[in-house]
C-alpha cells in the first residue's frame, strides 16, 4: 500500500495521487504523492511549523506533515485488509479527562503550563479504497476512537496534548462510501491502529511499562466542569 522511507528522525510514506485529511497543524485536505512524520529535537521551541516542515524536507514531496518527540525508529505499522496503519507513540505529556463528579486531578510528575511538549502519538492511516471527502472525516473519526480505546488501556489516558492524524484513500480504487466501525474500512483501521499503537509502545518502552499519568513528566487535566442544560 504505502511505500517507507525512514531515517532515525523522518519517516515518508509514499503513495502517489493519495488524498488526504489531516488534523495535524498543516490540517485539512491535501492531494499529494505522501505524508511524512518528524522527529523534534528535545527542547524544540519553532512556531512556525509550515517553514520548519519545509526545510525539513527539503525537495521531498509536499504532503501533510506531523512532529513528534519520538524517534522513527519506534514508528510500526499493521495491516488488515484494505488497510494500513502507521503510529508512533509516545505518552510523556498525558491529557487526562476525570469521570468523576468533582474532576479531582491526581498527583502528577508533570505541570501544565509553559511550552508545548512533544510526547505525541502520531497516526497514519490509509486505505485502498475509493472515499470521498466525508467517508474520510469519518475515517478520521474511527481512527481517533480507536487510539483513544487503545491508550485508555495501556496507560489510562485517551490521549496526549499533541496527538495527531492523518488518514489516506486512493481515488482510483473500488468505493466505500462509509467508514465507521460497522464497515470493512472501519473495522479494518480499528484493527490497525490498535495493534500499531501496542507495537510503538512497546518499542518506544522496551521492557519497561509506558508510564503512569503520576509517572509522566507532562501532563494536562481537564479539571473543570461544563454546565449542563435542556433543550426547551
Amino acid at each position: 500500500m504505502f511505500e517507507f522511507d525512514r531515517t532515525d528522525d523522518r519517516l515518508t510514506l509514499r503513495r502517489p495521487g493519495t488524498r488526504w485529511l489531516s488534523n495535524g497543524f498543516d490540517g485539512g485536505y491535501h492531494d499529494a504523492d505522501a505524508a511524512h512524520n518528524l522527529t523534534v529535537e528535545e527542547g524544540f521551541d519553532r512556531t512556525d511549523l509550515a517553514a520548519y516542515a519545509a526545510e525539513r524536507l527539503g525537495d521531498r514531496p509536499d504532503g501533510p506533515t506531523l512532529l513528534t518527540g519520538v524517534s522513527q525508529r519506534h514508528a510500526r505499522g499493521a495491516r488488515r485488509g484494505p488497510v494500513e496503519a502507521v503510529v508512533t507513540a509516545g505518552v510523556s505529556n498525558p491529557a487526562e479527562l476525570p469521570m468523576g463528579p468533582e474532576g479531582v486531578r491526581p498527583e502528577t510528575g508533570g505541570d501544565s503550563e509553559g511550552a508545548w511538549r512533544p510526547g505525541t502519538v502520531n497516526v497514519f492511516v490509509g486505505t485502498t479504497r475509493a472515499l470521498d471527502d466525508g467517508s474520510l472525516a469519518g475515517l478520521l473519526a474511527t481512527t481517533v476512537e480507536a487510539k483513544a480505546a487503545t491508550l485508555l488501556d495501556a496507560v489510562d489516558v485517551p490521549g496526549t496534548t499533541s496527538d495527531a492524524v492523518v488518514v489516506g484513500t486512493d481515488p482510483t480504487g473500488d468505493p466505500s462510501t462509509f467508514a465507521g466501525s460497522a464497515t470493512e474500512v472501519g473495522a479494518a483501521a480499528r484493527a490497525c491502529v490498535r495493534e500499531a499503537v501496542r507495537a510503538s509502545l512497546d518499542s518506544r518502552y522496551d521492557d519497561e511499562d509506558p508510564p503512569t499519568t503520576a509517572e509522566a513528566r507532562y501532563g494536562v487535566s481537564t479539571d473543570d466542569r461544563a454546565s449542563v442544560f435542556d433543550l426547551e
